[in-house]
């Protein structure tokens, strides 16, 4: 898997650090100082509207030169990382292809990780990065990175924006200078409270990426109260439509999985969840790569008719269709077994 880190606030615990820099900044052009409680609360990426409107009237550039001064004459040898980075980067590198995306400049960012022995870690860094939204998509395509095997971690709204513009998974972490509102208001699927936390996450993605262990996951057709079927298209199964589902986490039931996986891929709070067959599913040729999948399949209802779903990165498209209806249409295989047994158990028009 391809995990691109960002580095101020998800990696480097350096917040004041970095307040007191941009309040050097500011005040090195006569403005009046910025308190750490205004800056954690106002500061935001990228950096320009927050000097605009604590620094009126100065020039970018002129801001950026000092600022980038400071940061090269101080930060380097005083930043720190948060607990657990230093172990969690080794462990990771043994399994995944890292990278680091930092709007922070270069020659320090470079510096800050050759002090701290981690700039073998990565296999690029990318600092002085302006804007991740347009950085991001070049970096994948650059490194020839595929979207359902990368995934992007950071702690501020712009992270996420940039892997949602991107494609990939976004996973943001709350203790640097980001809230968890503010994570997922910009489309954050997943928010972590502690680096410890989003290495457990990752290593459940990096066993389940493992084609050599069977995978448990489940999957189900919901239907809303008109008698529509809800369907996604995804590239991983060959941008055919399927269902929502996904893997089974470590102590989670099978049913309150399905609900979770619903919920996180579509926006919606279903119910009555009732159990419909189970697949086998070994090297499906439809899906992107070769995998050992046991699929558990539930069909489940939905208040409303037609309601609006939020997709997350995992699909590009969804509809509202009568399950005979959907026959019709490019499905994956598994999903057709399962619309067909349904269709068969509950009648031809598909009602319940």
């Amino acid at each position: 898997m391809n995990i691109v880190f960002d580095w101020a606030g998800t990696l480097a615990d350096d917040q004041e650090l970095t307040w007191r820099l941009t309040d050097q900044a500011i005040r090195s052009f006569g403005h009046a100082p910025v308190d750490f409680q205004t800056y954690g609360r106002e500061f935001s990426l990228p950096a320009r509207g927050f000097y605009a409107q604590y620094a009126p009237g100065t020039d970018w550039a002129a801001i950026e030169t000092v600022f980038s001064r400071l940061c090269r004459e101080q930060y380097p040898a005083a930043v720190k990382l948060w607990p657990g980075v230093i172990e969690g980067l080794a462990c990771l590198q043994c399994k995944h292809r890292l990278f680091l995306m930092s709007t922070l400049d270069q020659t320090m960012l470079e510096a800050a990780l050759s002090r701290l022995g981690l700039r073998d870690r990565f296999i690029s860094v990318s600092g002085s990065v302006q804007d991740k939204t347009a950085a991001l998509p070049e970096l994948i395509r650059s490194q020839g990175l595929l979207l359902d095997e990368t995934v992007a971690v950071g702690d501020s709204a712009h992270d996420m924006r940039a892997a949602v513009a991107s494609g990939v998974e976004p996973i943001g972490v709350t203790y640097g200078y980001a809230s968890r509102a503010a994570l997922l208001e910009a489309g954050a699927e997943l928010a972590y409270d502690a680096f410890t936390d989003v290495l457990t996450h990752l290593d459940k993605m990096a066993f389940a990426a493992s084609r050599y262990f069977p995978v448990a996951t489940v999957g189900g057709l919901i239907r809303d109260e008109a008698g529509n079927a809800l369907l996604v298209r995804t590239r991983k199964w060959s941008g055919r439509y399927g269902i929502p589902g996904g893997k089974i986490d470590y102590g989670e039931t099978m049913e309150n999985a399905f609900i979770r996986e619903a919920g996180e891929e579509t926006g919606l709070a279903i119910g009555n969840v009732a159990f419909e067959l189970n697949q086998d599913c070994v090297e499906h040729p439809e899906f992107y790569r070769p995998r050992h999948f046991i699929l558990v399949n539930f069909s489940a209802t939905v208040r409303g008719e037609c309601p609006s779903v939020k997709l997350n990165h995992e699909s590009d498209d969804y509809l509202w269709i009568k399950p005979e209806l959907a026959l019709g249409l490019p499905l994956n295989g598994p999903t057709r077994v399962l619309i067909e047994h349904i269709l068969k158990r509950t009648g031809a028009g598909g009602g319940s």
